[in-house]
């Protein structure tokens, strides 16, 4: 037996008894036992009924005239942009100036930065905060307070003798 799903795709053909013996049997049968169904038919047939009682209206004299005459007319050329507008549509200018200030602020960002990072000291000292930043990559857990507090004394060149 047919599912509800597959009966009620069945329907509409049903109603207006375009199935076969075999086929509409089956249906039936359904129909006996499937109120859900039964109501679906129903509604169809009411569709049908009121489609039917329908009046066909005429279409107008110069229709197909009027739809020939769009189809075999000729159609308007576009008219071409200039090839820069192609390549640089109207939102263009604004991504650029968008990007442009994005690429100031992480250029003076990496100046500031950069200047901070200058060596300030003697080369001995230069040499152990390079050594030191070295090793420190390897150990984020080292100690860079003390380091702090023998540049500050002047111990730093000291040590790596």
């Amino acid at each position: 037996m047919k599912s509800c799903k597959d009966i009620q795709s069945q329907l509409a053909g049903f109603a207006v008894g375009a199935f076969q013996e075999p086929e509409c049997a089956e249906i039936e049968r359904h129909l006996r036992d499937c109120p859900a169904c039964h109501r679906e038919l129903r509604a169809l047939q009411r569709t049908g009924a009121l489609l039917d009682a329908t009046e066909p209206e005429d279409a107008p004299a110069d229709l197909w005239l009027s739809i020939r005459r769009d189809i075999e007319a000729p159609k308007p050329v576009p008219a071409r942009a200039p090839w820069w507008e192609m390549l640089f549509p109207a939102r263009w200018p604004r991504l650029a100036y968008a990007g442009l200030a994005a690429t100031a602020v992480i250029a003076v960002a990496l100046l500031m930065t950069v200047s901070r990072l200058s060596p300030v000291g003697d080369d001995e000292t230069q040499d152990f905060i390079v050594r030191h930043g070295l090793l420190a990559w390897n150990d984020p857990l080292s100690d860079k307070a003390a380091l702090g507090v023998m540049l500050g004394r002047g111990e730093a060149g000291r040590e790596m003798q």
